[in-house]
């Protein structure tokens, strides 16, 4: 399918995303695999020509979680489990992503999406205990994103539709016995979003739970928690002024979209608390990219008695698995385990990841909690 393009707007938020394209890429550079190793193992894993390019993704960010996170758990080796696939937004885009079948007497599914500026592979390892617990993975580009039809980034406002047309591929390929979401940054923000938005549709898919890692409740407070911790130069009586001009400029070149109604919490003012589905949150005190007072006040407004938090003290956005690989995982995993109770796969990856054995390279994760 060829890749079609739309015009790209000249927007703080797309520019801001092609500043951080650049440094995440600078970062996956000294680990980039070559041509040949490439071919070698698209020849090995009986791969296609155009599966190059996600094949080199994922021989990248295999190679980052086994040298740099230091947690070769999170590697996927059985690339013959991988597949591509091409679907549709709900806004007609052409979006990429990955199938990642390797439990093939299971249906349960679990839909990764990733962070801002970053793509598709990180999510597989990100979500990669969840395989560990019986689930196959999807995981995709979002619009202007990784190998997907080029379009502005909204922060959510558009890319909702992302993960639904990824829903609905799934429901359409696939059978569903058990549904769940799993998302970083603004992923997660997306995959609150849906959850909510879209509650009542996922229901009929024997939706489960979210789990949300770093996540934002609105636009506005993303931009808020921005200034406070990169612009504090601007005098705090003018901020929301500073903040209310930008979401206007991005609005009038949107057109479509109101930046100051891409929040949660605006859908939960809107819908209440009732039947939401049950979210484990994660976030660090210290974050500076997203807010962690964001997620302490979607757990109070929510109210859901079967919600469940995960805060640590330090960690670098979206690297709480990497800083606290065993605490992060042995979480999420408890977490999926109470929606289809599997002691065996539960006790499986707690012995053999070790996660309750915390050796030399554990400890800086126990000083930080």
């Amino acid at each position: 399918m060829k890749n079609s393009r739309r015009i790209k707007k000249n927007t703080l938020i797309n520019n801001v995303k092609k500043g951080f394209r650049t440094f995440y890429g600078g970062m996956e550079t000294p680990f980039k695999q070559s041509s040949l190793r490439v071919w070698i193992q698209a020849r090995k894993f009986n791969k296609t020509r155009q599966d190059r390019k996600w094949l080199k993704e994922l021989l990248t960010t295999n190679k980052v979680v086994r040298r740099f996170y230091k947690r070769p758990e999170l590697e996927i080796q059985d690339i013959e489990n991988v597949t591509p696939v091409d679907f549709k937004s709900r806004d007609n885009l052409n979006l990429k992503g990955l199938i990642y079948e390797p439990n093939k007497g299971s249906n349960k599914w679990v839909i990764a999406s990733h962070w801002f500026a970053g793509h598709k592979t990180w999510s597989l390892h990100h979500a990669k205990v969840f395989v560990e617990m019986g689930y196959n993975v999807m995981v995709y580009d979002f619009r202007g994103h990784g190998q997907s039809q080029n379009d502005s980034t909204t922060m959510g406002g558009k890319e909702h539709k992302d993960l639904m047309g990824a829903v609905d591929w799934l429901k359409e390929n696939k059978k569903i016995d058990q549904l769940a979401f799993m998302g970083t940054s603004m992923g997660a923000f997306v995959s609150n979003y849906c959850s909510i938005l879209y509650k009542e549709e996922l229901k009929a898919l024997n939706f489960k739970f979210v789990v949300s890692d770093v996540t934002y409740g609105s636009v506005f407070s993303l931009f808020l928690h921005v200034r406070n911790v990169y612009l504090g130069f601007l005098p705090k009586k003018r901020t929301k002024k500073f903040i209310n001009k930008v979401i206007a400029k991005q609005n009038k070149k949107e057109v479509s979209i109101n930046l100051h109604e891409v929040s949660i919490f605006h859908l939960l003012r809107e819908g209440g608390n009732k039947d939401l589905f049950p979210t484990l949150f994660c976030h660090s005190s210290d974050d500076k990219v997203t807010s962690p007072t964001d997620t302490y006040e979607l757990i109070i407004k929510r109210n859901n008695q079967d919600d469940d938090y995960l805060m640590f003290n330090f960690s670098m956005h979206t690297q709480g698995i990497r800083y606290h690989f065993k605490t992060f995982n042995y979480k999420l995993a408890e977490f999926i385990n109470r929606f289809e109770k599997d002691d065996v796969l539960f006790d499986k990856v707690i012995k053999e990841w070790e996660l309750l054995k915390f050796e030399k390279k554990d400890q800086l994760s126990l000083m930080l909690k």
